[in-house]
């Protein structure tokens, strides 16, 4: 019998360890092949979770009814099945909702453990395929994210774009305290962590993606500094952080010539120059000026269909900011629950571990979240490693702190 729950762990552990790689690799984004066999070993693992006595919560009901709003709207939108057959993500990420309830409610984080390392030094390879491809080419991130004929073509020699850059943005704050965490506890760890680390920063310098930079310079600020337990209050702060920083580039002369040779070549110069010729024109240029037309186009179709969405009129909303965007597209309702699932997991430690350090570690979580899923597209393949690699890594830092879940000793 023992022999027999073992064998399925195993199984369970390799097939979680293929959702997560799948999630974060380059060349898996590409064929269908790699999502089918995503979704058959997801299928697999539930099977014998259902075997191990699983229990569901409320937010699975959440994500259930968001997935079938979606699969009816896909339906009517393109009058066809295709539309439902295209939500493979989004069924993946329903699994994985199921994976994380099962794994938290029953404390058997430990089965899974191992995953954090091999996908950090998978994501290491990628970053240093990607950086080298940068240098050589900054264009080619931007060539990745318009899906253009040749971005397959860099996506199967593991060099990474919007996905690869962002999956690592979303759990960057809880993965560089689980670095400095490690050094004491597992040297093998703090290794493997620290040399992603430095591969991850010279991957968002050299991609050039503004949202990512800020995101993660402004997690690290709360992370360390902001001592609050309010979230507004966190994201007043890193807001006036933002505006700080924009002025400053602006109206400091030598700070904006000092990044500019730092950043010679690099998307991020292109950044700096678009910024300041919008100030100097009075008009918005470059990608700039394509975000805050995005923007607008949201709020226009967020005003005009508040509550049925304006899928039935054809409109998306801009296309550049993910919560806007599923308000827009379905409704308050749908934009609701969508919002409560996107949040759900640093809720849940927000909600079981009270401490000040827990607080700062999941407040900085949040900003990142936030201004990623606001600011810019949330693919359901970027939460689907979200899902998993954040508890990961939250585990070992209570495992190493000591921290209490203070929600089971009440309970």
């Amino acid at each position: 019998m023992k022999k027999s729950i073992s064998f399925l762990v195993l199984i369970q552990a390799l097939a979680v360890l293929y959702l997560i790689v799948w999630s974060v690799s380059p060349p898996l984004e590409i064929d269908l092949i790699f999502r089918l066999l995503a979704l058959s070993l997801a299928a697999i693992w539930a099977v014998i979770a259902f075997m191990r006595r699983i229990q569901l919560d409320n937010i699975h009901i959440w994500a259930a009814v968001f997935i079938v709003l979606v699969v009816v709207c896909a339906y009517f939108e393109t009058k066809s099945f295709s539309g439902i057959i295209k939500q493979i993500a989004l069924y993946m990420l329903f699994v994985e909702f199921i994976i994380f309830g099962f794994y938290s409610k029953k404390n058997l984080w430990h089965e899974i453990d191992f995953i954090i390392p091999v996908v950090l030094i998978l994501l290491l390879y990628f970053n240093i395929n990607t950086v080298k491809a940068l240098i050589e080419d900054p264009t080619i991130a931007r060539i990745i994210v318009r899906n253009e004929e040749t971005a397959n073509d860099y996506l199967r020699q593991g060099i990474g774009g919007y996905a690869l850059v962002y999956t690592q943005t979303l759990f960057f704050p809880v993965a560089l305290m689980w670095v400095m965490k490690s050094f004491d506890k597992n040297k093998i760890k703090f290794f493997i962590g620290l040399a992603w680390l430095v591969s991850y920063g010279f991957l968002i310098a050299n991609a050039g993606y503004s949202i990512a930079i800020f995101s993660t310079l402004a997690s690290a600020f709360v992370l360390f500094f902001y001592k609050g337990k309010s979230v507004v209050g966190v994201v007043i702060i890193t807001m006036a952080l933002f505006i700080g920083a924009m002025a400053a580039i602006l109206y400091v002369a030598p700070l904006r010539e000092w990044l500019l040779t730092v950043f010679d070549g690099t998307a991020v110069a292109k950044k700096i120059n678009d910024l300041v010729s919008t100030s100097e024109s009075g008009a918005a240029e470059g990608s700039i000026g394509s975000r805050i037309t995005a923007y607008m186009a949201s709020l226009r179709a967020l005003l005009r269909y508040p509550v049925i969405g304006s899928l039935w009129d054809s409109g998306d909303g801009g296309g550049h900011s993910a919560i806007l965007d599923i308000f827009v597209k379905y409704g308050w309702w749908g934009g609701y629950i969508y919002s409560k699932l996107v949040f759900s997991v640093p809720n849940k430690y927000k909600k079981d571990y009270k401490s000040r350090f827990m607080t700062s570690l999941i407040n900085a979580e949040l900003v990142v979240m936030i201004f990623i899923s606001l600011l810019d597209t949330l693919p359901y393949q970027l939460m689907c490693s979200f899902m998993l690699i954040v508890p990961l890594l939250i585990q070992d830092i209570i495992k190493w702190t000591g921290e209490k879940n203070e929600s089971s000793l009440v309970g």
